[in-house]
């Protein structure tokens, strides 16, 4: 990997703090090392004779990060906590808030025991695809051994937070050595460390390439050759596919189609089942996109599969946050189908998927692939549970997850009906001169067809299908063109009259 640090544009971050921004910037432009939220930097600073520990907020983008979505904590009795050995991460997180220095600072990451446990005043944090595809293997630990020696010690899979703050702690003391700039984190991803923003950053990329290089010292980087797409597409059947899955999750959810090359490659593979089944990159990707995607068009007997999995590790707490429905869906004929409960949602299921998919087919090539243990995968879906509960309960958007079309005479006689139906949680398919701005908005497909057949199609590709449909009385042609889909609805679908 090559550095981006620019000391024209760092010297537009003032100060400790303002390096420590740009730097997680950097870190933050690069899909292969963080996404939607992911990873998390840090920095120790000394503020009128008191040692305080900045560490990225709890969901902060370090792509756009500014000082603002640094957490500011007292470092001493943060460290502190680490000998107290009944503490978990319910307790942690409660006696954090209480160790922040600034009144409604944001909330600290879970990793915040971590940062603060490691003697550097910079430290990083990421879920590198490349070392992912390098430790998530039959050989792992004896490979990273191999690759990073004393530079970065194998640290064994723990659950983020306590736990993997005192495992990182633990072997640092065991294993660190003055050549030490991080640490490899089994089935996580990296640490990286240093004495300034600038050094932290730049040994992350040391390291990554280091997995890079390896990987195509085996012929492992280059990924496999692809498919072209078919030009058919069974459109209904995506749109009944929407339907069921739909109905096992008990709540309308978007489809995200991803049918390209490298996906149908991935779908048509002839090891699929034991690869695919084994589990994402990292825990974290298990949370918007279940531990293990579906194969076949049987989301029943997926969910039921599902719920054993869910029950087996976790008892009865699962149900409340967690529905059995599949997030991911391969498919020899569709490529990556990713659901979500809203498009941002199905988009980040389907970006991280996507990830997985190299992350796989690499660590495939080089050894055979491996994934943390179920088990550590149902907590980490328990424990970052709930978001899609928290968008589902907002009375503002009572349309989240369907997908309404307005015909281009409905859009002609309401132009702010579009905005109203986004405003409610909507994806919206429309007319592309009657979106104007709003054509940017991830919840919006625009069509320049006046063909209602070709509109069922850039529906169905666009969100999964339609639920309602917005017409003039007139249109009866846009009405017929639209049943076939409209009866494949998430719910109960309905055409609503624009007079």
């Amino acid at each position: 990997m090559k550095s981006l640090w620019n000391e024209h544009e760092a010297a537009g971050f003032s100060g400790e703090l303002g390096q420590r921004v740009y730097a997680s910037r950097l870190l933050g432009r690069d899909a292969c090392l963080v996404l939607h939220g992911g990873g998390n930097t840090s920095l120790k600073t000394a503020d009128s004779g008191e040692d305080i520990l900045y560490v990225k907020a709890s969901g902060a983008d370090l792509a756009s990060v500014g000082p603002e979505h640094f957490a500011p904590l007292r470092l001493a009795p943060a460290r502190g906590l680490l000998d107290e050995p009944d503490l978990d991460n319910r307790e942690m997180k409660r006696r954090l808030d209480a160790l922040l220095v600034k009144p409604g600072a944001p909330k600290p990451s879970i990793e915040t025991l971590l940062h603060a446990a490691l003697p550097f005043p910079c430290v990083d944090h990421t879920h590198a695809d490349a070392i992912l595809a390098l430790v998530n293997s039959e050989h792992g630990a004896s490979i990273a051994n191999t690759v990073f020696g004393e530079r970065a010690p194998l640290v064994p899979y723990r659950h983020s937070g306590v736990e993997l703050a005192r495992a990182c702690l633990a072997v640092f003391r065991a294993r660190g050595t003055p050549r030490t700039i991080g640490l490899i984190l089994q089935f996580h991803g990296v640490v990286s460390f240093g004495a300034s923003a600038r050094d932290s950053y730049e040994n992350m990329l040391r390291l990554v390439t280091l997995a890079e290089d390896y990987l195509a010292s085996r012929g492992a980087w280059e990924l496999p050759g692809a498919f072209a797409p078919d030009p058919g597409v069974d459109t209904l059947g995506l749109a009944q596919l929407r339907q069921q899955v739909s109905r096992v999750a008990g709540k309308p959810l978007i489809a995200r189609i991803l049918r390209d090359p490298a996906t149908l490659a991935f779908a048509r593979r002839s090891d699929l089942v034991e690869i695919s089944q084994q589990g994402p990159g990292t825990p974290q990707h298990a949370v918007f996109c279940r531990r293990v995607p579906m194969l076949d068009r049987n989301p029943s007997a997926f969910a039921a599969r599902y719920r054993n999995y869910l029950q087996r590790h976790l008892g009865e707490d699962w149900k409340p946050f967690i529905d059995p429905a599949p997030r991911v869906v391969l498919d020899p004929e569709w490529g990556l189908v990713a659901f979500g409960v809203s498009p941002g949602y199905a988009d980040i299921a389907a970006e991280l998927y996507r990830h997985d998919i190299e992350i796989i087919c690499r660590a495939s090539a080089h050894d055979r692939y491996a994934s943390a243990p179920e088990a550590f995968m149902a907590q980490a879906e328990l424990e970052y549970a709930g978001f899609e509960q928290s968008a589902r309960s907002d009375p503002a958007t009572p349309l989240l997850g369907q997908v309404a079309v307005l015909t281009p005479g409905a859009a002609a006689r309401d132009s702010g009906l579009a905005s109203r139906l986004l405003d409610q949680g909507a994806a919206v398919v429309a007319p592309r001169s009657a979106l104007g701005a709003l054509a940017s908005d991830p919840a919006a497909h625009g069509y320049e067809t006046a063909d209602p057949a070709a509109v069922t199609v850039e529906a169905t590709f666009a969100f999964g299908g339609s639920d309602i449909l917005y017409a003039n009385p007139g249109e009866t042609n846009w009405r017929r063109g639209f049943g076939q889909l409209l009866e494949r609805s998430a719910v109960a679908s309905r055409i609503e009259a624009v007079a």
